[in-house]
Parts: structure tokens; sequence; C-alpha cells
């Protein structure tokens, strides 16, 4: 693991917010500052990150991809890259199916086939742009005129990408084609180890390529019942497996029949009792050996705070405290 993890902006920060809190995460010694898709815009947000500050990777973790085109994805990333001189970090996740309907009104079927071409459309538009000419055809997207107004952008920084994933079909496409793996938060070093390692390594043997690193995001509270709360929203049976993998299937059959009869206090009590030490969260004042146990796991670790269960004023306030135990590390 890198010695100093980065930091994960709270969801809710507004775009000057955002200039403040990363300049803030430069100062405390943050190795990067990730930028989430859960209220704002995640590209604004970036470009308002890499604004304040000068040396720290700025990246989303991550973005919705099938909300937007792969073209405008790709402009989007491409303008933030130069604009960052080399700092910026795309990272891109399908979103569960019914949250992508209910929160963009857009479905989009074979999700890991579909991202794993997504992500050669983008790069395809990336060429275009740097040699002024080019196309993509694939199996879900045909770009043909990526590059509209004439001319080249030759030299540009390279532009790493990160894939997101829980499942294994979608971890595999991410060690085919990505160069990071963006970890979910809803995740034990049982599943890292048994599920998302191997399905790394199947993917990146398919393509003749090392695995890539793998970024672990850890969810930091100030107590066990906020952090618990937080993983209800995430125990849903997309992710169960999660759950299953790691000896904990009791545990989430009775999780999800609380959820779905609307118990969720009852849902975040079983898992604070029975399931929060092997997730990815860390209390507060535990974070230090939360991280030593998560090192262990992960190439990259970013701290980030719950965004379900806390105003805005208290996410900002947390992310402050997570910043000043970073600045002690």
């Amino acid at each position: 693991m890198s010695a100093t993890p980065g930091v994960g902006l709270p969801g809710t920060v507004t775009m000057r917010e955002a200039e403040e809190l990363a300049a803030e995460a430069e100062r405390a010694g943050a190795s990067s500052v990730w930028v989430t898709d859960v209220r704002r815009e995640p590209y604004l947000t970036s470009a308002a990150a890499l604004r304040a500050t000068t040396r720290v990777t700025v990246g989303t973790d991550v973005a919705v991809a099938f909300s937007r085109s792969p073209a405008a994805t790709a402009q989007a990333a491409w303008d933030l890259a130069g604009y960052g001189n080399g700092r910026f970090v795309l990272g891109l996740g399908s979103q569960v199916g019914p949250t992508l309907l209910s929160r963009f009104g857009i479905e989009a079927d074979h999700p890991a086939a579909r991202l794993r071409d997504y992500v050669l459309a983008v790069r395809a538009c990336w060429d275009a742009y740097r040699k002024g000419h080019g196309r993509y055809e694939g199996a879900f997207y045909a770009i043909r005129q990526p590059v509209f107004s004439p001319g080249a952008d030759d030299p540009w920084p390279a532009i790493p990408i990160y894939v997101a994933g829980v499942n294994p079909v979608m971890t595999a496409v991410a060690g085919e084609v990505a160069d990071g793996f963006a970890a979910h938060t809803f995740c034990t070093p049982t599943y890292v180890e048994r599920i998302i390692r191997p399905a790394l390594a199947r993917g990146a043997a398919r393509a003749k390529r090392d695995a890539p690193p793998v970024l672990m995001p850890l969810v930091v509270g100030r107590d066990r019942a906020s952090l618990a709360l937080q993983m209800t929203t995430y125990t849903v049976p997309a992710y169960r497996r999660v759950l299953d993998e790691s000896g904990l299937r009791e545990e989430a059959d009775a999780i999800l029949l609380a959820i779905a009869d609307r118990r969720r206090t009852e849902a975040a009590r079983i898992i604070e009792e029975r399931c929060l030490d092997q997730l990815g969260v860390a209390v507060l004042d535990d974070l230090a050996e939360r991280l030593r146990l998560w090192g262990a796991y992960a190439d990259v670790i970013g701290l980030t705070v719950p965004w379900y269960g806390l105003d805005h004023a208290a996410q900002v306030a947390l992310f402050r405290d997570v910043l000043r135990a970073v600045e002690r590390m």
C-alpha cells in the first residue's frame, strides 16, 4: 500500500467547497483527492479540486459511466487531464441497474460487456483527439466523428482509467482493460482474496497484462452506528455475494429481509453487531488500526465519510477531522 492515504470529498460539497477542502487535503499530506457521483456533477467538482491544488492526484471514485455517453466522458476527462497537468484519474462504474434507472432514467443491459466497450470507446476518442482523427466501432458504441472541430492535441497528458466492480464478471473486465480497480467499500478482506484478486488476474490474463492495482475506499465515521447505517445502503441483492463469500450468509438473509420490510434500524443493528468489523469502514479513533488491516489487501486507500444519515455540515466537519488524522500520520 502507498504510505499516505488519499481522501474522498463529501458527496454534497459545492464546487467552492471542493476547492477549499481539496486545498486543505493537499496541505494535510493526502496523496489524492477523490470525487464521488452521489449528488454533484463529478467532473465539475474534479475541476474545482484541480484548480485549488498543484500536487495531489484528483480522480472520480467513481463517475457513473452509463449516465453519459463515452464521447462526453472522454471530452470531460481529456480537458481535466490537460487542466491538471496530468493529475486526473478517470474512475468509472456501472451503478446497480435499478439505481441507474431511478436516478437517471436510463437502462443499460449487459453491464460488464457494455462497460468494457465503453472504456475502449473512451480510449479511442482520446487517441483521436491526440492524432486529430479517428473513430470507434464496438459492440455497444459507435463513434464515427469524435474530432468534430479539426486539430490534434499533442502532446497531452495520459489519463489512467479505474473501473469499479463488486461481482467477479465486472471485476474481470477491470483486470482486462483498466489501469486500476476501484473496490467498493462494501467489501471484506476475505472477498478481496477469494473473489477480487482472482477475477482481476483472470481478466488481466485475457489481455496478457499484469493485474491492475486495487484502490480501496474506507468510510470513516465517528461511531459504529453511523457506519452501520451507511452500510445498509449497500446491502442489496446485487452485492450480497460479498457477505455470502465472507461467511455471513445468514446475516445477509436477515439484513435483506429487514430492509425489504422497511426495518432499516434493525438491519443496521445486525450489520453493526455481526458484519461491520469485516467491511471497508473505520471509526475515526481506530483509523490507524484499520489502515494497517486494509493495507495488506489494497494498493491504495482512500478515506471518505458517510453520505447517508449525516447532514452537509456534519459531513464537512467529519472530513476535516479525517484530514487532521491524515496530517498526524
